[in-house]
């Protein structure tokens, strides 16, 4: 953002009205004759000086303009102007690079600004994302996070860098050289560093960084190929990040040929501070693990404090030395806080879903804060693989929360739900093909977890991903497949009756019913083939009304691999924590 010096408008007016006044006046300056009584009555008024501009015209002068005032130029709205001292001119200033000009009228000022500046309503689209790489179960050096970041521009093409702050570093450097992409195109960045070791950890340091000059979507994958462990999460904007969250995870799969491992592979989450001296809690419903000295464990329903520094990475890890049933090693509904913005991404290390049932796989989302949860979600089943059972978790965001369940089959009934303070959460089981929408009194956040490839005739494992309060739906996506899959989808929701929806320029169709109470209360929902996953697409979806949108990928034959996330939200707020 830049602007013109702004010259003091009553430093310029003063010389420049006398001398105005004096040219308009010949014969004040010619008085040859002192002490002669005139006709002429001179009153004095005292107080403040008017609260607008006087007339530009006065006799025999006229200016063009304030001296100091600033407009965009009428004929380019890539320049500003700024009036001249003499306020017979303007001189110009052109924006640079992707910056236009907007004026301020009352005030008289204007500005170049960029796009990422004019961002008036705060979506998941955005200028600036973090990424860490995420503790998964996988092993090989080719199973490699990556950062996905596409375009959702109709016209300008965005300019990205990628930066890394070293591990036991503060120093940020750029990797790569900055990358161009087109409207409605996508790159692929690799995340390459070593993940935090132990069940809860500490790091300064292994934190990515992308910026871009133009507003762009930004997804997370770990890993990107279809292998042993993986999952996906859509990224939220670094300015649209907030101070509360409440943590989505799983219990953490037990090796019974590794009984030391008393953790399994965890249930954790992770903390990255924007600022210098964040000061983080957490109450867990379950133990966490210590880290040495510096993080010890914390019982559960205690809080655990830690104050991080900008780009300090936290782990916190599941534990209980005293309860050796893995179900119980469950860090699902830690409520985290803090005093300034943090990233927060809740995550399973490797999780049965259900906890009886292979095979395992990695769990991820970066939490919505608090502030964007809402009361009406629509639910729809993950697209259908065999007859597997779907599995949700509804997660309350405030104290007392009732809530409502609709499903779209008759014989389907679910009581209503009472969450009695923020945190808690409520596991719905579900016949196959069962459809649900959630109505609350306050804020909720329903996650749906897909089922582990035993339960689905050997197609796909466990995935995770948080659902999108109707309120926060949007008309435009632009998103990204994984790699390897033979089955990716793009499910989509939208309204009855609403805008067709279309993906990469075709309609959607194959829609059918979730039918709630009320006529304001119906919704179709698509599960729309994407093309096999032999290398990562973008796809762009857009309609005239707001809509939803989740895109999955499975592998049948493989049981032991999916990814689900969402494909993004408006960011307004809809709730004070």
């Amino acid at each position: 953002m830049r602007h013109l010096h702004q010259a003091p408008l009553a430093a310029v007016l003063a010389p420049l009205a006398a001398a105005t006044f004096l040219t308009g006046c010949p014969g004040l300056l010619d008085n040859t004759t002192a002490g002669v009584d005139s006709d002429t009555t001179t009153t004095t008024t005292s107080g403040p000086p008017p609260t607008t501009n006087p007339d530009l015209t006065t006799t025999g002068f006229m200016l063009e303009c304030y001296p100091g005032t600033q407009r965009c130029d009428p004929l380019n709205p890539g320049v500003v102007q700024e009036c001249k001292d003499t306020g017979l001119s303007w001189e110009s200033l052109p924006c640079t690079g992707q910056e236009e000009c907007v004026e301020d009228f009352d005030k008289g000022t204007a500005l170049c600004v960029g796009p990422c500046e004019k961002i008036d309503n705060p979506t998941s689209v955005g200028c600036e994302f973090l990424a860490i790489r995420m503790n998964s179960f996988n092993f090989e050096d080719t199973d490699k996070d990556v950062l996905i970041v596409g375009n959702t521009d109709t016209a300008r093409t965005a300019q990205v860098q990628l930066y890394f702050t070293p591990n036991n570093s503060f120093t940020e450097e750029p990797l790569f050289e900055p990358v161009l992409l087109g409207p409605g195109e996508s790159h692929i960045f690799d995340v390459v560093n070593d993940t935090l070791q132990g069940y809860t950890a500490f790091r300064t340091g292994g934190v990515f960084r992308v910026e871009s000059d133009v507003p762009v979507t930004a997804y997370l994958h770990s890993a990107l190929n279809n292998t042993a462990s993986n999952d996906s999460s859509m990224l939220l904007p670094t300015p649209t990040l907030r101070q509360d969250y409440v943590i989505a995870s799983y219990p953490g799969f037990a090796d019974p040929d590794k009984p030391d491992e008393i953790n399994g592979r965890p249930s954790y989450f992770n903390v990255i501070a924007v600022e210098d001296n964040t000061n983080v809690e957490w109450v867990a419903p379950r133990d966490t693990a210590a880290q040495g000295v510096l993080i010890p464990a914390v019982p559960a329903g205690e809080t655990g404090r830690i104050t991080l520094n900008r780009f300090d990475v936290l782990q916190i890890g599941s534990s209980s030395a005293t309860n050796m049933d893995m179900i119980t090693h469950d860090l699902s509904g830690t409520v985290v806080t803090a005093n300034k913005k943090i990233w927060v991404m809740g995550a399973t290390e490797c999780a049965f879903v259900p906890f009886d049932t292979g095979y395992c796989n990695h769990l991820q989302e970066q939490m919505i804060p608090l502030e964007y949860w809402g009361k009406k979600y629509v639910g729809p089943h993950s697209p259908s693989r065999a007859m597997e059972k779907h599995y949700w978790r509804v997660y309350a965001g405030k104290d007392g929360v009732t809530i409502t369940v609709e499903t779209n089959d008759a014989g389907v009934k679910i009581p209503p739900i009472t969450l009695v303070k923020r945190g808690d959460w409520k596991e719905i089981e579900v016949p196959h093909g069962v459809s649900l929408i959630f109505t609350a009194t306050g804020p909720i956040l329903p996650v749906q977890y897909l089922t582990g490839g035993k339960a689905a005739d050997n197609i796909g494992d466990p995935a995770m991903y948080q659902m999108i309060a109707v309120e926060q739906w949007l008309n435009r996506y632009v998103v990204v497949t994984g790699i390897g899959y033979d089955l990716n989808y793009a499910q989509v929701i939208r309204k009855k009756g609403a805008a067709d929806v279309t993906i990469n320029g075709q309609p959607v169709t194959g829609w059918y019913l979730i039918n709630g109470t009320g006529a304001d209360n119906q919704w179709e929902v698509a599960d729309y083939q994407l093309a096999d996953g032999a290398e990562a697409r973008s796809y762009v979806a857009e309609s005239a009304d707001p809509f939803n949108i989740v895109v999955l990928g499975y592998q049948p034959g493989i049981p032991s691999s999916a990814y689900a996330y969402p494909g993004g939200m408006n960011l307004k707020k809809i709730y004070d924590p």
